[in-house]
């Protein structure tokens, strides 16, 4: 046989089993969501916008684990609607496929006059639900989710957090407090912000916030400026 004959079918098998392996993975995913049943609305949203752009990137399951840290497992569970991702794995989600985090929020309404590319009204806000741990929910207000600029009302309820590990963001953050009180964490460095307060967060910067108040909810306006690389 030629040699460059027989490379070329080393590379067709080898992309070939690959695709195999994604269809695999895929109709087990079907499979054992449709037996569970354990989804709410905001992961049945998510997981499948997940696994639809992880097949269209041609990536397998461990792939998309090495890229992130996130364990097979967990990826599985969340791309079956039986889990949501925390924000930290929201953000890791989004770097490693190449989206903003706006991505996976719902397709908001247009209104009955086209608006809907430069205004969002208060009914039509697109919400996204972060993992039960954070108890947190974010509601995008940007007329469009691939923006430079996105802004989010975010919602940390009594004894909410992001978690005990810091991450950071390679966006620039920047916040305001609409009411009740924020513990918020720069670098190792803590803040404590009340209504009226507003704070940037640098790019690369580890953060990490929470609501120690076990009776009121923390609501915050949140921006990314995202850079142009991104």
């Amino acid at each position: 046989m030629n040699f460059k004959h027989a490379a070329r079918q080393d590379r067709l098998s080898d992309r070939n089993l690959g695709e195999t392996c994604l269809a695999m993975e895929d109709v087990e995913l079907a499979s054992t969501a449709e037996a569970s049943g354990e989804t709410d609305a905001t992961s049945a949203v998510i997981g499948p916008k997940i696994r639809m752009l992880r097949r269209s990137l041609s990536l397998s399951l461990q792939v998309l684990s090495d890229r992130t840290g996130i364990s097979i497992g967990l990826l599985s569970q969340i791309e079956r609607g039986i889990s949501a991702p925390s924000l930290k794995n929201l953000v890791a989600l989004s770097s490693a496929l190449g989206i903003r985090t706006g991505w996976f929020f719902e397709e908001g309404h247009a209104g009955d006059d086209g608006e809907g590319h430069l205004i969002v009204r208060r009914e039509f806000r697109r919400k996204i639900t972060m993992a039960s741990g954070t108890s947190m929910s974010k509601e995008l207000l940007s007329p469009r989710r691939d923006g430079s600029l996105q802004m989010f009302i975010l919602t940390l309820e009594p004894g909410g957090s992001t978690g005990e590990e810091p991450y950071s963001h390679p966006a620039e953050v920047g916040g305001y407090v609409v009411s009740g009180r924020l513990d918020l964490w720069l670098n190792g460095r803590s803040f404590v912000l009340r209504s009226g307060d507003s704070f940037s967060i640098p790019p690369n910067c580890l953060r990490r916030y929470s609501n120690a108040d076990p009776r009121e909810a923390v609501e915050l306006v949140w921006s990314i400026a995202y850079p142009d690389r991104m």
